[in-house]
């Protein structure tokens, strides 16, 4: 009996501690527990604006808020994107310096960095970068690299945003009408040459061309050939590698009923009438508004020197200036258009992403209705080519001027750029005696 008291005082004391805490079994209560101190409230950062200065030809303004102004403000509320069109009068890059109204970011191709660091307004985005554990493993290389070409700087002043990609658009009525099969991924020049070959043709008293490959400069780009030595300050046209270039270019151009001087091969393969033509994702954009024309696209044409390698990077960059007083702010702008989040939504709106997150390439052009039948994945398959810069020199125009004098004029690869040498020679010194 006395056993079982026990038992039953000890189970109800157990109950009355857990109940009411009691200390000592004297049933008291210990005093109640003060509440945490208030927490400080996180001050909210000012807001701040941060000025970007692009030209108003390379995004839409639909397309500049999707990419740009509405993702800043969903992760930082503080934070305003004001575009300047650098392409308004009193407000190119230059005249925004003299009038002391210099942007925190400015925005255009890498080649065309030249200006900006020219001007003084090149910043070393390495600190930010650590800063804020960019991970610029994320970024094809190529494109850090080419940035960095195009600035002729040892330091990253840009980062990549989206970059335009080249394939070959074809007409697959005419293919069927000719009795040809299609051009296919992973050609070579020479193959598309032969297949051109069969396509150029007069049929009912129409011409029709077989292949437009673009400018000479472009088949320069694809091999990565350098435009000068900018060590000694001399042209380099006069090499192997630009006579094979000039060589090669020509047989794709010189086949028999090819194309008289100043044609306009876009027009003739939007009418029909050219059967494979050279072009990009702007002219993938711009075939949306073609009516009746049935298209498709294969990767770009390899060149055996640089196997697998399409054409030359093509970055739209974004680099802070030196002089922004909204470094940070500018660099959490630059971090929101580098996310997966908007690079997918670009890649899918066929805007073509700069990671190497083969799940966003392959999004490409998923969203637009207009290109779910078609092969526009072949933009994002070839490596692409580290750039060579031109530092300011006409150099495209008198390459391509040197090989037309060759096409057109009948004058000799050796004469033809012996001639493109002596004019690079000039305006090399010209840009000197600046």
């Amino acid at each position: 009996m006395r056993k079982r008291w026990l038992k039953g005082f000890i189970m109800l004391c157990s109950a009355g501690l857990a109940l009411t805490g009691c200390s000592g079994g004297n049933g008291t209560s210990p005093p109640e527990a003060k509440p945490d101190a208030a927490k400080p409230e996180v001050a909210k950062p000012e807001p701040v604006t941060i000025k970007m200065a692009a030209h108003n030809s390379v995004m839409t303004q639909d397309e500049i808020k999707k990419y740009i102004t509405d993702p800043v403000a969903k992760q930082y509320p503080h934070i305003t994107v004001q575009l300047v069109d650098i392409a308004e009068k009193g407000k190119t890059l230059p005249e925004l310096v003299a009038a002391k109204d210099i942007p925190d970011i400015y925005a255009n191709f890498p080649l065309n960095l030249n200006d900006y660091v020219q001007l003084g307004l090149a910043y070393n985005m390495d600190e930010m970068i650590k800063k804020y554990k960019l991970d610029l493993n994320r970024i094809q290389p190529e494109f850090v690299e080419s940035i960095k070409i195009g600035s002729s700087l040892d330091y990253l002043t840009g980062l990549p945003m989206f970059n335009q990609s080249f394939a070959l658009f074809y007409n697959k009525d005419l293919f069927g009408r000719m009795a040809t099969p299609f051009p296919k991924d992973g050609m070579t020049w020479e193959q598309v040459r032969d297949i051109a070959v069969k396509m150029t043709r007069s049929e009912g008293g129409v011409q029709y061309w077989g292949l437009w490959p673009d400018g000479v400069y472009r088949g320069a780009y694809q091999v990565s050939l350098p435009w000068a030595d900018f060590n000694a300050n001399k042209p380099v046209f006069q090499t192997q590698g630009w006579k094979d270039l000039f060589a090669m270019w020509y047989d794709l151009y010189k086949i028999p009923g090819y194309a008289p001087k100043g044609t306009n091969y876009t027009k003739e393969f939007n009418e029909g009438r050219l059967a494979i033509m050279s072009g990009s994702t702007s002219t993938l954009k711009n075939m949306l508004t073609v009516k009746d024309l049935n298209w498709d696209v294969v990767t770009y044409p390899q060149n055996p020197k640089a196997p697998g390698v399409g054409q030359r990077v093509d970055s739209f960059t974004l680099a802070i200036t030196a002089q922004s007083k909204q470094k940070d702010a500018a660099f959490q702008v630059i971090s929101v258009i580098l996310s997966d989040e908007v690079q997918r939504l670009m890649s899918r709106d066929g805007r073509l992403s700069v990671l190497k997150n083969t799940s966003i390439q392959n999004d490409f052009g998923g969203n637009v209705p207009g290109y779910q039948s078609k092969n526009v994945v072949a933009f994002t398959k070839p490596k692409l080519a580290i750039l060579q810069t031109f530092k300011n020199l006409p150099a495209a125009t008198i390459i391509n001027q040197s090989f037309d004098s060759m096409l057109y004029e009948g004058k000799d690869v050796n004469t033809a750029l012996r001639e493109a040498d002596e004019k690079m020679s000039q305006a090399i010194q010209q840009q000197l005696s600046k």
